[in-house]
């Protein structure tokens, strides 16, 4: 079997709460230029530190912005809807970042856990098939 070396887009989609009336769907998994963006996003600066016989680096973080770097990054399509249950489009990077900030604090920490979720089981995946022993990270 040949290795890929390219990602596929390809997109799931994952329920939301325990019902399952609301769903998101998401990238199943990012390319290079995605998980640079993602791993920078909660980056605001990075500075030098110390001597130079004793050099260091320090971080300062948005974890804020890390948050909603993840779900827009991911996210693809949803069914949510506003007050007049019309489904709130998210077709534009503008629209989807106004609509995901827009969220109730209790949907974006839903969309983020599912999000999360969705990460580790994909990770523990491509894991299992690379050989690797499986991480105890739940």
């Amino acid at each position: 079997m040949s290795r890929t070396l390219f990602v596929v887009p390809e997109v799931v989609t994952l329920p939301l709460f325990d019902d399952g009336l609301y769903w998101i769907s998401v990238k199943k998994g990012l390319n290079a230029g995605e998980a640079q963006q993602l791993a920078q996003s909660a980056f605001t600066r990075v500075s030098p530190t110390g001597t130079p016989e004793a050099p260091g680096v320090a971080f300062d973080l948005n974890l804020e912005a890390g948050a909603f770097a993840k779900i827009l990054i991911y996210l693809v399509d949803w069914n949510l809807t506003d007050a007049t249950q019309k489904t709130v489009p998210i077709d534009t990077p503008k629209a989807k970042r106004e609509a995901v900030r827009a969220l109730d604090p209790d949907v974006f920490a839903e969309l983020e856990r599912v999000i999360d979720v969705h990460v580790e089981a994909r990770s523990r995946e491509k894991k299992r098939q690379n050989g690797s022993p499986p991480s105890n990270i739940m």
